[in-house]
């Protein structure tokens, strides 16, 4: 039988000398050794290599492979069947988050003629995961039972900071933590428990900004002096209950230092 040496075989199959070598040190393909020392590939372990890049497309690691490989019809095709679950609810988030960046196109191309600008209208409920107080972590159980999902969920979930909205210095209360619609959050099926908030905000006002500096910064979000805050107060409009800004963007300058925000601050109104 015709052997080859590892380039030239794995040339020959589309795949990489490194996918070869990491397969072979899993004990799932049988290399010649010769006596000059080089390590060629058997004609007859192309089979095995095409079956592998099968399973590596239905999401079997290379861990699994060996069981998968000498078990039954019945095991093998209940494995896929769960990788092919995995994969749809893969399929599912993916989707959400090219929807998510859709809706962020949109919204951002409104700020192109006004970066900074605000509205006030009737505004869905969010839900809110916090994971912090002020700059110190929680640690509460239930928090960890959603963390990880929830942020696997981002930008479906948002980053973003709960305001218990005060005017004057030192009153306010913020928390980091992850938001969403609770449309969304009922949508896509994302856990929740005693830990996360409903935040029904009503009749709001809602401050858009791209390039606003200081925009997450937590001082002034707690003691009023946020942009936002500001507006209000010019306009003669009262904050209460819980505020939520919204960071849907992050930037920083070339030494790493925050930059301008961009996202959202929703502030529900005295009626």
């Amino acid at each position: 039988m015709k052997q080859y040496r590892i380039g030239d075989f794995a040339r020959c199959l589309g795949v990489t000398a490194d996918f070869l070598k990491h397969y072979e040190n899993a004990g799932l393909i049988d290399v010649r050794q010769h006596d000059n020392g080089y390590r060629y590939y058997p004609f007859d372990q192309s089979a095995r290599i095409i079956e592998y890049l099968r399973l590596r497309n239905y999401g079997v690691t290379v861990k699994e492979m060996g069981d998968f490989l000498t078990g039954n019809a019945e095991e093998a095709v209940t494995l896929l069947d769960n990788k092919t679950a995995a994969l749809e609810a893969e399929v599912r988030r993916m989707n959400a988050v090219i929807e998510a960046h859709r809706r962020l196109k949109r919204w951002y191309e409104k700020r192109q003629q006004r970066p900074i600008d605000w509205e006030i209208r009737e505004t869905e409920p969010w839900v809110f995961l916090p994971h912090s107080d002020h700059q110190d972590f929680r640690r509460d159980k239930g928090l960890f039972e959603l963390l990880k999902t929830w942020g696997m969920w981002l930008p479906v979930t948002k980053s973003a900071l709960a305001v218990d909205v005060g005017m004057t210095e030192d009153t306010g209360v913020v928390h980091w933590g992850f938001a969403v619609q609770a449309a969304l959050a009922e949508k896509y099926g994302l856990p929740v428990n005693e830990v996360v908030q409903t935040l029904t905000f009503g009749k709001a006002f809602v401050y858009h900004f791209v390039g606003l500096e200081g925009a997450f910064n937590m001082a002034d979000a707690a003691a009023g002096r946020h942009p936002a805050f500001l507006k209000m107060k010019a306009l003669g409009l009262t904050p209460v209950g819980t505020g939520l800004l919204i960071n849907e963007m992050r930037l920083t300058d070339a030494e790493g230092h925050a930059a301008g925000g961009v996202g959202r601050f929703i502030i529900p109104i005295r009626q």
